[in-house]
């Protein structure tokens, strides 16, 4: 399946085993949108369009992977694009292929942005496209949760991420894609776990009794049922949000 189009595109005594995670050091936008009442469909339909009649390449960018909502926060899509660095995404020669497309492309963005009450932005870094594309695969539905980190606090919560992330290997589980927030938004960190469909999410492992617990402790956790409380010590805000893919 077509993803993005390369146009430029511890708990105190514990010592967390990390799951081999890539670097995060690619500069992603996410874009979260809602619709106006009775607009979503068509909103919908106007960046399938775009996407279809080339806006992203004339503008130098990525086509984004868009996820609809289905259940969980307020916002209708998310639009995923990775955009490099600030350097090549907001340099002179790609701002100047934006102009071009946002000419070429006034009245479609013009009727797309007419349908949105809501729209925000968050700059943040994660891994290569080519890692996201690989992990996404022919992925149908996704979970994405998106978290505001107490104060001084980002760092451990993106540690316990990974540790997280270790848990469910160890569990006979996918990891999940993490993403640091840089600028817009208040979110320090979202994650995005790529699965078939809702039954494949719902899915739990057959566990031979004591593996749970043991995966918990080798990812640097107390036990198996502390991992969200661990969570919990760490955030202020928490949004959970289950979306399908629109293609």
């Amino acid at each position: 399946m077509l993803r993005f189009l390369v146009v430029i595109f511890v708990i105190a005594g514990t010592v967390p085993a990390f799951a081999a995670e890539p670097e995060r050091d690619t500069l992603y936008l996410a874009t979260t949108l809602r619709a106006a009442p009775g607009q979503l469909k068509a909103l919908i339909a106007d960046h399938q369009a775009l996407k279809e009649a080339g806006y992203y390449e004339m503008a130098g960018r990525h086509q984004p992977l868009i996820m609809r909502h289905s259940q969980g926060d307020q916002w209708d899509l998310m639009l995923l694009e990775p955009i490099g660095s600030y350097g090549s995404f907001f340099g002179s020669t790609r701002l100047a292929a934006a102009e071009v497309a946002r000419v070429k492309f006034a009245d479609q963005l013009n009727t797309r942005n007419d349908r949105i009450a809501y729209r925000a932005e968050l700059f943040a870094f994660g891994p290569t496209a080519e890692f996201t594309n690989t992990h996404v695969g022919d992925a149908r539905f996704f979970h994405i949760e998106m978290f505001d980190a107490l104060p001084a606090l980002k760092d451990k919560l993106l540690e316990q991420r990974e540790m997280e992330n270790v848990y469910l290997e160890a569990t006979k589980r996918r990891g999940n894609l993490i993403f640091k927030g840089d600028r817009g938004t208040n979110v320090d960190a979202f994650t995005i776990g790529a699965y078939e469909n809702l039954a494949a999410f719902a899915a739990r492992p057959d566990l031979e009794e004591g593996q749970s617990l043991e995966a918990a402790k080798k990812a640097g956790f107390e036990d198996d049922n502390s991992i969200g409380f661990y969570l919990r010590e760490l955030i202020s805000a928490h949004h959970d949000t289950l979306a399908n893919l629109v293609e």
